[in-house]
């Protein structure tokens, strides 16, 4: 069962919300790395609701790729995309000078439309985000869970219920690999998305910062394994906190480090979502400190 709702995105047939579902997919392609060449706009666009490029790199240096996109918002009706929806699909592509077709959709290609996208290749790359595809991108990745939180913000806030109780399957890539295991889910890597998530869910950002050149990572391993050991903890801080860890070479997490603190351990920032400071200390390795600390952070 789907756990996003893309219905909460307005239909694309009319309202004045009716671009909403191609402003989401710009800040998709944004998040997921991609460069926004043309932004989606109103009125004739010559068959593509974006273009965006993305960089591959390899042993000959880097090939850029351009892709067209184009958004169907089903969601609505639940019904499928069809070959009328999508016609002369190479034409815009070589209006438009593109090497890759993105099928953008709510819902999915109908079969018919199936076999002409797949027809594309090898001529052209083809790339299929479906509800489901997208979905998956969005609940995987801090930077997705703050897009999902902003425009489907209901069956959102019931996947967090909902998964609460489990540890996020996909972890993020920091350094030390052994943050996620203190979270129920990947915590962030950097304050701009942390807080984005953080004012979306109406919730106080977690903070930890460590000195990457630390033979320890300021105690990291050792100091929030015993802070966040009770499952009791790791439930308040998914519930009332967006979780971030970061390494203080970090110009934003930098300029949260006291001058006189040389972070021979690891430090625990708790801040509002628009940037106010609550809580500045070290992270204490003792497992009752930290729910007892924790619990007073969210009275506060």
């Amino acid at each position: 069962m789907a756990a996003l709702d893309f219905t909460e995105i307005a239909s694309a047939q009319s309202g004045p919300d009716r671009d909403r579902f191609e402003l989401f997919a710009r800040e998709f392609f944004d998040s997921e790395g991609f460069r926004i060449i043309e932004q989606p706009d109103r009125g004739a666009d010559g068959g593509r609701d974006l273009i965006v490029e993305e960089d591959r790199s390899g042993p000959g240096g880097v090939n850029v790729v351009r892709w067209l996109v184009s958004c169907k918002h089903k969601a609505h009706s639940g019904a499928s995309v069809s070959p009328g929806d999508e016609i002369n699909i190479r034409d815009r592509l070589y209006t438009h000078r593109c090497q890759g077709f993105v099928s953008f959709y709510s819902t999915l290609p109908s079969s018919g439309l199936g076999q002409t996208l797949r027809a594309l290749q090898p001529d052209f790359e083809y790339l299929q985000l479906d509800s489901e595809v997208v979905e998956r991108k969005l609940l995987d990745s801090p930077r997705g869970r703050v897009l999902a939180a902003r425009y489907m913000p209901k069956s959102f806030n019931r996947w967090i219920q909902a998964s609460r109780a489990a540890a996020i399957t996909s972890p993020s890539a920091d350094p030390q690999l052994s943050t996620n295991k203190f979270f129920l889910r990947a915590p962030h890597d950097d304050l701009q998305s942390a807080r984005a998530e953080a004012a979306e869910r109406n919730t106080m950002v977690f903070i930890v910062i460590y000195d990457p050149d630390h033979p320890t990572h300021s105690k990291l391993d050792y100091s929030l394994g015993y802070f966040m050991e009770y499952q009791t903890t790791k439930r308040l801080v998914d519930q009332h906190f967006v979780a971030v860890v970061g390494p203080s070479n970090d110009p934003e997490l930098s300029a949260l480090v006291p001058k006189d603190d040389p972070l021979e351990n690891c430090l625990w920032v708790v801040l509002t979502s628009t940037g106010e400071i609550l809580i500045r200390e070290g992270v204490y390795a003792n497992a009752d400190e930290g729910l007892k600390r924790v619990r007073q952070a969210i009275d506060l």
